[in-house]
Order: C-alpha cells, then structure tokens, then sequence
C-alpha cells in the first residue's frame, strides 16, 4: 500500500529517500514552503489533514493532539535508530494495517513492533 507521509524535522532525511523508493509520497516539513523548520505542531496537522498524510515525527507532543486533529501519527520515540531500521520498522506497520483509513492513530515506531 502506498502512504503519502509528511516527516517532521525531526526525522532524518535519509528516511525520506528510502520511502520513496519504495513506492510512498513523501514531503518534508523543512521543505513545504507553508510549513518549514521551526512551524508549530498546529500547523503540521492542519497541513498533513489538507494534503492526507501520515505524519512521522519524534516530537511527544503530538502523542497527545487529539486523534481527529490528524491522519495519523508514526512516533518514534528512539531518535537514535539509524534510517535503514526506521525505514523497516515503517515497513512492517504498513503492511500490518490493512488500509489507510485504519493508520489514523498515534502509533509507536519502535524496534519491538510486533
């Protein structure tokens, strides 16, 4: 399944590439000119509703943003994880859910995901 993801800037831009070859449209907050490095957390959810993307970040904060606020929420709390695990981890939750509109959580990335 093909997922249409907004990284935070927080999330190494590595990862970015590596979504995208395999297959996912994937946009920067550093690099959407409505957005950009240091844009509110408000504004990215409000971005990623408009434009229908998950969002992938590290920032807690939106942990607690209410479920309806946006389309769903990869967060990684281990800022450590080099992009190759990331990009697997990622990987593994999408190919576990079993359409889109079943991504429209909070869900933690992390090395013991299922």
């Amino acid at each position: 399944m093909e997922v249409s993801f907004l990284l935070d800037e927080n999330i190494a831009a590595p990862l970015s590439d590596k979504l995208e070859k395999a297959g996912h449209d994937v946009e920067r907050v550093v690099d959407v000119s409505e957005l950009g490095e240091g844009v509110d957390d408000t504004t990215i959810c409000q971005y990623a509703v408009q434009e229908d993307r998950l969002i992938v970040t590290s920032d807690d904060d939106f942990v607690q943003i209410p479920v309806d606020s946006h389309r769903g929420v990869f967060y990684v709390p281990d800022q450590s994880l080099p992009p190759d695990e990331l990009y697997r981890i990622i990987q593994r939750v999408i190919e576990a859910f079993h359409d889109r509109e079943a991504m429209e959580t909070v869900t933690y990335i992390t090395p013991d995901w299922l």
